[in-house]
């Protein structure tokens, strides 16, 4: 799993941290080898060295001194940029400068996919906090919204000042059709595995309504960031979730007539699980997937294809035009979208006749080996204590027909996998709610669970039950 650890600032207007987040940076920050900061002013290379120098000193004053500290600006080698960005213990997207500048120069030195790579903890001020989210408006420039670097879902207007009256008035243009956060000077997001922790006075603002942040605000972006914890483990995840059975598939291609001249649309596909039977119909296949390294993985498996389309967004944002699909699906990914929103919209989506076909996995590993399913219960009963509960469970797969949908039907298939204890673990590691388990809890559980299947032979079978949920719109 990676560890990044995001933190994003609106300034510091004395050009020192505050006492709450310097002892958070001291608590995440443990390796300070190196730290590069990103300017969002790339021609202005004086005040870049001055900048990059200053605010290191904040580091520095804090007793967090970092060995080396450069800046990379149009002055930097592409292929320096590159390394910096790769062996960087923190990297800090600089402010002062216009947004688009910054993102241009990411791209220009070729650090963007280094940047969704790297180990680093990566932190943003003003412009740069702006940029860290997957979309941004940058309203000194204009109000036309643009892709930021989508490190996070979360867009915020930065120095929020309620007696600056024409940024104020800026960010409530902005809340019309967007949740904003105004960060006042002072205030920091910091993210880490899905998990969100507030410092000073940050602002809600929707529909131009304003009011402080609440806890019931925290919680829900937490679940909004909790979906991007997968893209942590792109090649766990390709190896070890769970397909569909070829029966299931059979069903579902013939029942839908998917085939040649038929245009479906593949929910978060992760790295594919559910992707290839549809594909090799030779319909005209998209996807949407919000995980940047599902995405990147999509396209490696896939791209050559000429039926094979993906972009990298998220669904509930995402404006298809006026595209219409004869058929939308999702593998165990449709439970992560609001329900009105998952209905409604891939209702509008559908052409008439347009089939939704929703599909999960439900396993019993209890009747193979009733005794390690007592051990493997207690060990549950005991470490199992993730820092952001699934609650995603509740999705009402037969409400379809509330938004126009037909009657719901529902089919099961059956499979069957075995794993060895260090398969079974690294299966468990692929879970949402598992890879959140704090450490050194989670390391722990781990171990005591590859135990328990080591000590019963190396070996515990999953029954699978492969449920596919089939609705059309008239």
């Amino acid at each position: 799993m990676r560890k990044e650890f995001l933190a994003v600032f609106s300034g510091f207007p004395d050009h020192h941290f505050s006492e709450e987040i310097t002892k958070r940076l001291r608590e995440e920050l443990t390796e300070r080898k190196s730290i590069v900061f990103i300017t969002a002013c790339p021609l202005d290379h004086a005040q870049n060295d001055d900048d990059c120098d200053g605010m290191h000193e904040m580091f520095v004053e804090q007793g967090l001194a970092f060995e080396k500290h450069c800046v990379i600006d149009k002055r930097t080698e592409a292929s320096e940029a590159k390394r910096l960005v790769e062996n960087a213990d923190c990297i800090f997207l600089m402010g002062g400068g216009v947004c688009e500048e910054q993102l241009d120069l990411i791209r220009e030195k070729d650090c963007y996919e280094a940047l969704l790579d790297c180990h680093a903890a990566i932190f943003g001020v003003s412009a740069g906090s702006m940029n860290m989210a997957r979309n941004t408006v940058d309203f000194f420039e204009s109000m036309e919204p643009f892709p930021g670097l989508g490190f996070t879902n979360i867009t915020v207007s930065c120095h929020h000042d309620p007696e600056d009256t024409w940024r104020y008035e800026q960010t409530l243009k902005m809340s019309e059709d967007r949740v904003v956060y105004a960060m006042e000077d002072m205030s920091a997001f910091f993210i880490k595995g899905g998990k969100i922790e507030i410092v000073g006075n940050i602002h809600r603002v929707e529909n131009r309504e304003l009011r402080l942040i609440a806890e019931d605000d925290i919680r829900e972006l937490e679940q909004d960031e909790f979906r991007r914890v997968f893209d942590t483990i792109p090649e766990q995840f390709d190896k070890f979730r769970p397909r569909y059975s070829e029966e299931l598939f059979s069903f579902l291609n013939e029942q839908a007539g998917i085939g040649p001249g038929k245009r479906v649309l593949e929910i978060g596909p992760g790295t594919g699980q559910a992707t290839e039977p549809v594909l090799r119909t030779g319909c005209e296949y998209h996807a949407i997937e919000l995980g940047e390294h599902l995405y990147r993985k999509m396209k490696e498996k896939y791209d050559k294809l000429p039926n094979f389309n993906i972009v990298n967004d998220d669904f509930i944002t995402h404006d298809f035009g006026d595209m219409k699909f004869d058929m939308i699906y999702s593998a165990a990914t449709i439970q992560w979208i609001p329900q009105d929103i998952a209905f409604a919209k891939t209702f509008e989506l559908l052409k008439p006749g347009g089939i939704l076909a929703m599909m999960l996995t439900s396993s019993e590993y209890r009747s193979d080996n009733e005794p390690l399913y007592e051990k493997i219960q207690a060990l549950y009963d005991k470490y199992y204590k993730p820092d952001i509960p699934y609650t995603h469970g509740k999705f009402n797969y037969t409400g379809a027909p509330e938004y126009g949908y037909s009657e719901v039907e529902r089919h099961e298939f059956k499979g069957q996998r075995v794993f060895t204890a260090e398969e079974y673990v690294s299966f468990n590691g692929t879970h949402c709610d598992h890879i959140v388990i704090p450490e050194p809890i989670r390391k722990e559980f781990f171990e005591k669970l590859k135990n328990a299947v080591l000590e019963a032979g190396d070996r515990v079978v999953f029954n699978d039950t492969y449920i596919l949920y089939l609705t059309k719109k008239p």
